[in-house]
């Protein structure tokens, strides 16, 4: 009884039980197009070629068209490694600052403490529709690291015309923001930027690499003579 006492107790110490298998977590990097400047089909084909070569890239790609770009997405927009906006821009009247317009119309009753602040204002497309447009510096405010390792793709006009703007944006972590020198054209700033993702993305070019060989794929801008810029403190 003894050694059989023994043997048992042997047997059952070196018994362990099984262990639950680690489970790792792979978390997939996101990339936004922003298009409020969206219609229809001649859009649809760019966005799903621009869907594709991000996707292709190993990015979660979210779309947001026309009027769902409103102030409160742009307030709030956070957690993309890549934000494509799709957008009308402008440097504001009395300060310098860059505007983004919004797909939201503008209305004087809404957002009152942010227009009398300046964070957002009436802007006026160039057939003379008014939209929301909010302060560059206040995107993805609301989410003060939101914009942390982001780069930022903006297709609208005079995107580079506020260095004030764009250093506020790198100073909260933007990885790189790339914009056009002045007025562009539509159908040519989709093209290019087209080009630009591609190298960026699928060629795994450098920010700088990857703009001038967008640019030099696009040819010179046709009616304004524009030419994409980028910022990237690391290169």
């Amino acid at each position: 009884m003894l050694i059989l006492s023994i043997s048992l107790f042997l047997w059952t110490s070196s018994t362990t039980s099984p262990q639950p298998a680690q489970q790792t977590t792979i978390e997939v990097p996101k990339a936004a197009i922003l298009d409020a400047l969206y219609a229809g089909s001649q859009d649809l084909a760019y966005e799903q070629s621009l869907t594709n070569y991000l996707s292709i890239a190993g990015y979660r790609v979210d779309v947001f068209r026309e009027e769902n770009v409103n102030i409160v997405l742009l307030r709030n927009i956070g957690g993309y490694k890549v934000l494509i906006l799709s957008l009308h821009s402008a440097i504001g009247s009395g300060g310098g600052f860059l505007y983004l317009f919004s797909g939201e119309k503008y209305t004087q009753s809404k957002y009152v403490q942010e227009q009398l602040s300046g964070a957002v204002r009436e802007a006026i497309t160039f057939d003379n529709v008014s939209y929301f447009a909010i302060n560059a510096v206040f995107l993805g405010g609301n989410n003060p690291t939101g914009l942390k390792d982001s780069t930022i793709i903006l297709m609208g006009c005079n995107g580079t015309g506020s260095s004030y703007s764009i250093q506020r944006l790198l100073d909260r972590g933007v990885k790189a923001y790339i914009a056009w020198t002045g007025y562009v054209d539509l159908p040519y700033s989709d093209e290019t930027t087209l080009a630009l993702v591609k190298a960026l993305y699928l060629e795994r070019s450098s920010v700088q690499a990857a703009v001038e060989e967008a640019m030099k794929e696009a040819g010179t801008e046709p009616l304004y003579t524009s030419v994409l810029e980028c910022y990237a403190p690391n290169g």
